[in-house]
């Protein structure tokens, strides 16, 4: 089921506008933000992600999805 009551939202909507939560564990939706890049360098904060294996296979699985939209994109536009 697609729900409509989901969208981007504007910035001053973003979970990245927030402190980030104390964690673990780290709300999925963090993870995401956190992935994106709305969250600035804070090696504190990183450093608390990355020690959670839980995160960290979040984080991959993440990196996993990207990377293959950047592939059917390249395929879809004939670079590959």
């Amino acid at each position: 089921m697609i729900r409509d009551d989901v969208g981007m939202g504007s910035e001053s909507e973003s979970h990245a506008t927030s402190t980030p939560p104390d964690g673990p564990p780290w709300p999925p939706e963090f993870l995401a933000d956190l992935h994106a890049g709305l969250y600035p360098d804070d090696p504190e904060l990183l450093g608390r992600v990355y020690a959670d294996p839980d995160a960290v296979l979040y984080l991959e699985k993440l990196e996993q999805v990207a990377d293959e939209l950047r592939r059917l994109g390249r395929s879809l536009r004939g670079e590959d």
